[in-house]
């Protein structure tokens, strides 16, 4: 595998330890063209950012299963029950964000170099502005993945999981809205199958 290519979005925070009830199981180890979501997402990353600025929330007992992906990547470990801002709080402490980083979750099929292009190069124009995040638009509809600022940072870790999303938290900070056209920035698979 080639180095991961440089970039002002040096991180990635992959949400991955949710229990999956409405799709029968956790979906991080759904399969998908012959690999679990999970084995794919941490490929596809691998590809662009460097293992140890991978950090990825898991289940306390997927460790040792995780460690067979990649040994390097931050497997860090979460209660499965905790809303998805408490995982993204606990990847922050775990691995801190210094530059701009991607997040998003195991189910969302967004695995296009072109789309993780677009967004970087829209950071990048971000940072010069002043922005704090970037969101990918696509028929109008905001997806996934986002991109964070390291200035976030310590207002993320402050707010309070149980009562706060971060989706609508964003609402109030200054973030860039990029049109993008792929269409799987919408996508995920909530009911255990795709919707491509």
């Amino acid at each position: 595998m080639g180095a991961p290519a440089p970039g002002i979005a040096a991180q990635s925070y992959l949400l991955a330890a949710g229990r999956g009830k409405r799709a029968g199981g956790p979906k991080a180890w759904l399969l998908h063209g012959g690999q679990t979501l999970l084995e794919r997402q941490a490929r596809f990353l691998l590809k662009r950012f460097a293992p140890g600025s991978i950090a990825v929330s898991v289940q306390a007992d997927w460790l040792a299963r995780c460690a067979q992906i990649h040994r390097a990547i931050r497997w860090v470990p979460v209660d499965p029950d905790a809303p998805a801002l408490a995982a993204l709080q606990a990847l922050l402490k775990a691995a801190p964000l210094e530059r701009w980083a991607f997040l998003h979750h195991v189910d969302m099929p967004v695995w296009e170099e072109g789309l993780f292009a677009q967004l970087e190069s829209a950071a990048e124009r971000a940072q010069e502005a002043g922005a704090e995040a970037v969101i990918p638009v696509c028929r109008g509809r905001a997806g996934h993945p986002i991109v964070l600022a390291s200035k976030l940072s310590a207002a993320i870790e402050a707010l309070e999981p149980s009562s706060e999303r971060l989706d609508a938290w964003l609402k109030s900070r200054k973030a860039c809205r990029v049109d993008v056209p792929f269409a799987c920035v919408l996508d995920n698979w909530n009911a255990g199958a795709p919707r491509l």
